[in-house]
């Protein structure tokens, strides 16, 4: 099968560019013929006439749209995957493919086709405005994209403007990471039923690291971002110098964070390669994933459990359909929760062990293997279900 992949690059990368290239080799490993087509963020220019053309484009890319036929044309894919189409390849790309008869498949990582942010999160706690709203008039109020109004009110109205030309029903079929982020598009969005489907994301199960506890300590991989709670937890190992934080990852709090920082007790590791992030969950007595925001389906969760390392996680949205309680992790309301837990696992370390094999052994319903088997049927269908659909408006 050929089959071009379609993502635009974030400024920070994360799980959702660490999905898209492991889907890459996935897809060449068993013979299949693949294709990148992607954009970058970091190729946007800070100048006013550039942020207004990315703001336009937004509504229609004429660049886009030609490119993308150039590639189709040349390629000749039987499958489109796209992944984040913002804000450089946009909706306008659907129709690309639409023009051309070739199907689209659509891979969901966020929320941003219901809310400009893609995150439900706003001045430090979870923000309910926009979904279930088909024009996002709260962003007129509350300006959540980049912190601007003019950028949220152009990313707004663009996305009406899809919506009410049907830009979304070019799509054949959505996949979503998780059933819970299925569950809550169809609630909250005119996604029909019949068009979506949950294929939960996939870690390389070879690559895996011996577990050694001989120097204790907990473990957070992600962004420095507020709504990851990065912040609140190292404001909680501050108040627990005897136990030791090791924090992977990069972003706008890193400074911050450095300096609110009181004793030793936590290390900032910055950005790392994939394989150090691993050998250090394989170390690691617990990975805790504080997020403040409602999560689509976290790549490091599955990564921990790969790693042969539990976890601990908030108890709400896609943390409680892929956690069990003291099996595979421990789930927690509060700070005060939070800081008991810790203090628990310092105490009894063989509970680490004993629930990092449970984790291991659930880290099995996200292999390749696995993963491979779902998508490749769900790209014959819609393959096979256009393909029918062509013919039948040809006839």
């Amino acid at each position: 099968m050929r089959i071009l992949l379609i993502h635009n690059f974030y400024r920070s990368r994360g799980g959702e560019e660490t999905y898209f290239f492991s889907l890459e080799n996935l897809l060449k490993k068993r013979g299949h013929m693949v294709l990148t087509w992607t954009k970058d963020n970091k190729d946007i220019k800070s100048s006013p006439l550039s942020q207004i053309k990315i703001a336009l484009g937004l509504f229609w890319n004429r660049e886009i749209e030609k490119e993308l036929s150039q590639v189709i044309g040349k390629f000749k894919p039987d499958i489109v995957h796209f992944n984040n189409i913002f804000p450089l390849i946009t909706p306008c790309a659907y129709y690309v493919c639409n023009q051309l008869g070739v199907p689209i498949v659509q891979t969901i990582h966020s929320f941003r086709f219901m809310f400009p942010k893609s995150i439900f999160f706003r001045r430090g706690e979870l923000c309910p405005y926009c979904r279930s709203r088909k024009l996002f008039f709260p962003v007129f109020l509350h300006p959540c994209y980049h912190e601007s109004l003019f950028y949220t009110i152009f990313f707004s109205l663009s996305h009406s403007f899809h919506t009410l030309i049907g830009s979304f029903k070019l799509v054949d079929l959505f996949i979503f990471p998780s059933l819970t982020t299925q569950k809550y598009y169809l609630k909250n969005s005119s996604l029909p039923p019949e068009k979506t489907l949950p294929i939960p994301n996939f870690v390389d199960e070879k690559t895996s690291f011996p577990k050694n506890y001989e120097s204790p300590f907990f473990l957070y991989v992600g962004g420095l971002r507020k709504e990851k709670g990065i912040d609140k937890l190292v404001s909680l190992f501050n108040d627990l110098p005897n136990q030791k934080l090791l924090v992977i990852g990069e972003g706008e709090l890193e400074k911050e964070l450095r300096k609110i920082r009181k004793g030793k007790n936590i290390l900032f590791l910055g950005r790392r390669k994939r394989t150090e992030i691993l050998k250090n969950m394989a170390k690691a007595l617990f990975t805790i994933i504080p997020s403040e925001c409602l999560e689509v389906m976290p790549t490091v969760l599955i990564e921990s459990f790969a790693s042969k390392t539990a976890v601990i996680v908030p108890e709400r949205g896609v943390f409680k359909e892929l956690v069990t309680k003291a099996k595979t992790g421990f789930f927690y309301k509060n700070r005060a929760e939070l800081k008991r837990l810790i203090e628990r696992i310092s105490k009894n370390p063989s509970l680490a062990e004993k629930m990092g094999k449970a984790a291991k052994n659930e880290a099995k319903k996200f292999t390749g293997n696995l993963y491979y088997k779902k998508i490749i049927k769900a790209y014959s269908i819609t393959a096979n279900f256009t393909s029918t659909k062509i013919r039948a408006l040809t006839r």
